[in-house]
């Protein structure tokens, strides 16, 4: 299908807004990220197998920032690509589970001589930040994200939910790594899970 150019034009225009506006939204995120970056390092795994960590994986806890705000059932899918390089999409709805999924598309780069526990994430050219494997089960069935400044730090599932007892030992883990456990909330993945105790509910219908 070919389009007019009025329609084009403001196809184009569409684009770069939406660019715009994740841009906006990111900013904090970004400049926190970078700013950790010069803090002390933070252990990290020590080894992570990146073919075992392709597929799909649901954020399923998280410490609340601005760019998460009112995030409902996220879901990241990690592909590996040539050498040293992950292709990332990224699912959310905002706000509500009628809300149409928004989808982001990024690369992740592994840091050289990091036992790939290091990445560097490349939300927009030419800013990439950095991301941290602090943990990753045996199974791979979890992982802990986090960063240098202990500021920021996420739980990732191959479920939607997982037991109690698990969730409370990675906190365990957050903990002997520096981080104050009490910032973190578990992610709506389920409409049942709205308004519970330890759910980040604010603005999610």
């Amino acid at each position: 299908m070919t389009l007019l150019p009025e329609a084009d034009a403001r196809a184009k225009e569409h684009g770069r807004a939406a660019s715009r506006w994740r841009l906006v939204l990111a900013l904090p995120l970004i400049a926190h990220l970078l700013a950790c970056a010069a803090s002390p390092p933070i252990p990290v795994a020590s080894h992570v197998d990146l073919e075992a960590m392709q597929g799909g994986w649901y954020i399923v806890a998280t410490i609340p920032n601005r760019f998460e705000k009112r995030m409902v059932a996220p879901f990241d899918v990690y592909t590996r690509r040539s050498e040293g390089e992950i292709q990332e999409n990224f699912y959310l709805r905002r706000g509500d589970f009628a809300a149409k999924v928004q989808h982001f598309t990024v690369k992740d780069t592994v840091v050289p001589g990091s036992n790939n526990a290091k990445w560097r994430v490349h939300l927009f050219w030419p800013i990439s930040v950095p991301f941290l494997v602090l943990y990753i089960d045996p199974a791979y069935r979890y992982v802990m994200f986090g960063e240098n400044d202990r500021a920021l730090g996420w739980v990732f599932s191959r479920t939607p939910t997982i037991p109690d007892e698990d969730y409370q030992a990675l906190m365990a883990r957050f903990a002997e790594l520096g981080y104050d456990t009490t910032r973190f909330r578990k992610i709506i993945q389920l409409p049942e899970q709205i308004g519970m105790p330890g759910f980040w509910s604010d603005g999610i219908k």
